[in-house]
């Protein structure tokens, strides 16, 4: 076993560390400051005293610093956000998310219980990382569908597959490079279920906290697609004609809820020329009716209203060109514009303003902030002040920017979901996860090419596709890489583990394995689990012959600790796909991640014993 003695590089990659984790807590400097700050001061320092390598050069020189931007598990995770992104702008998962909630009858919190379960068993057998992939978009839908937070499920989803992944050999690829290490060592490798039951007693007790006691602890969590969404909570008026397929003929609204629709209220019905004022309880609706609704923007905008027809098909908005005679943009937006006054609009109704044919867009839903009216929305007057919500082209809803009747207002633009790309983004979708769980083909490369085909095949525009990528994100990635490699390559990692196991050589085997654990376990979350499993095993095989028991009793120890990944984002894969769709900021994972590790080591330590007769 290497030893390793203290120098310059090794307590400067220490302060390093301890700073930037002290900056990350603190949040008085944005992430991305705090990270460049603490990059610029590695490299200027190793540059200038350079840390020579066996052929003289510097091993801590900036390419490799700075290799985190190009990092393969970066790139992975980026593209994954923007394949991520296009399910959901499409809504191609919303027939899943309906099922799911329609199967935990209509209770949100069982329904998002039986996808973080089906993820942790799904994870003892495929790689965590595509599994991971596929749940976040049915669960941002689910959340979306639900009114639930992304954040509290999120962050849940990304530990239950770390558990899952820890009670099989194949579970993670953790495990399976401890098993190699122990070949390495002239050891046996581990048999399949070796360590299962012990395992699933762990993923257990993880499980217990994930589902129960997180969501409580991320119950205040807000995220600003929430809080976007919220911005429409205010009442539109709309309305809805009934087609002959329209899943909605033949209900009886009761008190002017639909259970299957439970966030519109019908104010009025219009059957043949006549209005049918509440209560129509035993009214059932039929093709042709025009229901008058009332409803937040969030809900008309929904996929749901998509396929009762709220929204108009796409012909109908193909007689505006877009500017210069070009041919319309196929990229369908949602604003809000207000009536001005003065303005042509005032005084008259929408459909004797003929807005389709003047302004290219659809009105879909009007609010009043004095009340609310009962009647057809394109019979009303428009007063000023009126706020209509619009649906049209990309090109269309620009150039309502200059118009003299409308105001657009600030930040209420956004890109509808391209539902009829659904299939498309889906086929995308099915083909990396399925040939990732084969392992044909390193996921880097199908991440890059689903990417880049969402965005040639135009399910996503690349603006979106930017928009979604999280800068912190990847700053984050890159300088956590740029210290993780300084504490192997200086020996920082090593010295400290047999410095403080040195302490407890006498204390009995019990405590040598628990404190091991803990070691483990504190560093797999500075550096990669990977690289944890490489590093720490070969010290535990050691250990083990020290104090006479078998090795690989210190062997499975080290597989569950490396496994206990919880308290930074960089600390697993999946918790780097999930810190930008639940907004995380680098404490969460502290405060939440914290605890459930300690579990897992108090778990281990009191069953440890037990089971290997220490």
């Amino acid at each position: 076993m290497i030893t390793f003695e203290p120098g310059f590089h090794m307590w400067a990659t220490f302060a390093f560390t301890a700073v930037l984790v002290v900056l990350y807590i603190w949040e008085r400097l944005p992430i991305i400051l705090s990270s460049t700050l603490c990059l610029a001061a590695m490299t200027l320092t190793f540059h200038l005293v350079p840390l020579p390598g066996p052929n003289g050069t510097n091993l801590l020189d900036p390419h490799k610093l700075l290799a985190g931007f190009a990092n393969p598990a970066l790139i992975t995770v980026l593209s994954l956000i923007i394949i991520g992104r296009a399910l959901v702008t499409t809504g191609a998962l919303v027939q899943i998310t309906q099922v799911i909630s329609t199967a935990g009858q209509n209770r949100n919190r069982l329904a998002v219980v039986s996808v973080l379960l089906c993820a942790a068993v799904i994870t003892a057998f495929l790689n965590n990382t595509p599994v991971v992939v596929m749940f976040i978009p049915i669960l941002l839908a689910l959340a979306n569908r639900t009114h639930q937070s992304p954040a509290t499920i999120m962050m849940p989803l990304s530990y239950a597959a770390i558990l899952g992944g820890m009670t099989t050999l194949i579970g993670s690829s953790t495990n399976l490079l401890v098993s190699r290490s122990l070949v390495e060592l002239g050891q046996a490798p581990f048999r399949f279920f070796e360590f299962t039951g012990f395992g699933v007693i762990l993923a257990a007790v993880g499980l217990i906290y994930v589902l129960f006691v997180m969501p409580f602890l991320l119950r205040h969590r807000k995220t600003p697609n929430v809080s976007l969404s919220n911005r429409g909570s205010r009442q539109f008026l709309a309305h809805l004609t009934l087609r002959e397929d329209s899943p909605m003929v033949g209900m009886k609204p009761v008190a002017g809820h639909f259970k299957e629709l439970p966030d519109i209220v019908v104010m009025m019905i219009w059957r043949n020329r006549r209005a049918i004022l509440p209560p129509f309880d035993e009214t059932p609706l039929q093709a042709g009716d025009m229901l008058v609704i009332a409803a937040t923007r969030q809900v008309l905008t929904d996929a749901t209203m998509h396929r009762f027809g709220l929204i108009p098909a796409d012909e109908s908005l193909q007689m505006r060109s877009g500017p210069g005679g070009t041919a319309p943009s196929v990229h369908r937006q949602v604003v809000e514009a207000m009536v001005v006054p003065g303005g042509d609009l005032t005084g008259t109704t929408i459909r004797k303003s003929r807005f389709l044919r003047r302004f290219g867009c659809v009105v879909i839903g009007l609010q009043r902030r004095a009340h609310m009216i009962r009647t057809r929305m394109t019979e009303i007057t428009l007063e000023p002040g009126d706020v209509l919500l619009l649906y049209g082209t990309q090109d269309t809803v620009d150039a309502l920017q200059r118009s003299k009747d409308l105001v657009v207002l600030d930040q209420s633009q956004e890109d509808m979901p391209a539902y009829h790309r659904a299939k498309r983004a889906l086929v995308i979708f099915a083909g990396v996860v399925l040939l990732a769980a084969t392992n044909l083909i390193p996921i880097v490369v199908l991440a890059l090419i689903g990417a880049a085909l969402m965005v040639l095949l135009k399910v996503i525009r690349l603006p979106q596709a930017l928009r979604s990528i999280d800068f912190n994100l990847v700053f984050i990635v890159a300088t956590s890489l740029a210290l993780g490699a300084a504490l192997e390559l200086t020996g920082g990692a090593t010295f400290l583990a047999q410095h403080i196991l040195i302490e407890l050589n006498n204390t009995g085997p019990a405590i040598i394995l628990s404190a091991y654990f803990l070691v483990v376990a504190f560093f797999t979350n500075l550096i990669s689990n990977n690289a944890c499993a490489v590093l720490f095993t070969p010290i535990g095989v050691h250990m083990a012959f020290n104090i006479g028991i078998d090795p690989h009793i210190f062997a499975i120890a080290t597989l569950f600790a490396a496994n206990c990944s919880f308290c930074t984002p960089i600390g697993y894969q999946t918790n780097l796909l999930v810190m930008g769709p639940g907004h995380y900021r680098f404490s969460d994972f502290l405060y939440l991640g914290i605890p459930l590790m300690l579990l897992i080591w108090a778990t281990f330590s009191l069953l440890a014993p037990v089971v290997y007769g220490l």
